[in-house]
């Protein structure tokens, strides 16, 4: 039985919804998160990771309050990708993640879009002091949208990615809308 996750909030943005992953979202993760899209973050991954990887987002939820949202498109409720924090040690700064699943969503500014929605409400209702992200240094998209809301490379935090992955720090005060 999947946990009750009716009540975790709902952003919206002017080409997406941003909800909490469901159980209907599964195939397209699993589509994702075992083929080559994956590359720069450790895939991919057969079909029993990916599965245990969508049950961690859905787990974020229920053991943090809070997690990776689900970009679904507002017209036709396709489920397109996740962004949004993620936190596996709470002794180290929430770690604010974003991809696109389909390489069909790109080009839209999808991403960018619900890396500033999430990471928005993640200093306005969690208030972190700081939080992380890590990109592999290959992935030029997503060093384009750290740098585009205010992330400042960071060699000195937190990281359990490897040396092929540049840091960066935000701040509430540093984030660009």
């Amino acid at each position: 039985m999947m946990p009750d996750l009716t009540h975790t909030p709902v952003l919206e943005t002017p080409q997406l919804f941003l909800r909490a992953p469901r159980a209907s979202d599964l195939p397209a993760l699993v589509a994702y998160a075992t083929g080559a899209r994956t590359r720069f973050v450790g895939g991919p991954r057969d079909v029993y990771a990916a599965t245990e990887k969508f049950a961690g987002m859905i787990g974020q939820w229920v053991l943090r309050g809070f997690g990776r949202f689900i970009l679904t498109d507002r017209d036709s409720g396709a489920a397109l990708g996740h962004a949004g924090p993620l936190q596996m040690d709470t002794t180290q700064p929430l770690e604010l993640t974003w991809s696109l699943w389909d390489a069909a969503s790109e080009g839209r500014g999808l991403a960018s879009e619900a890396a500033l929605a999430t990471t928005g409400w993640v200093f306005e209702t969690l208030t972190p002091t700081v939080a992380h992200t890590q990109i592999h240094r290959d992935n030029t998209a997503s060093h384009a949208i750290a740098r585009k809301l205010g992330g400042q490379v960071d060699a000195g935090a937190p990281s359990v990615m490897g040396e092929d992955f540049t840091k960066y720090s935000f701040t509430a005060e540093g984030l660009r809308q």
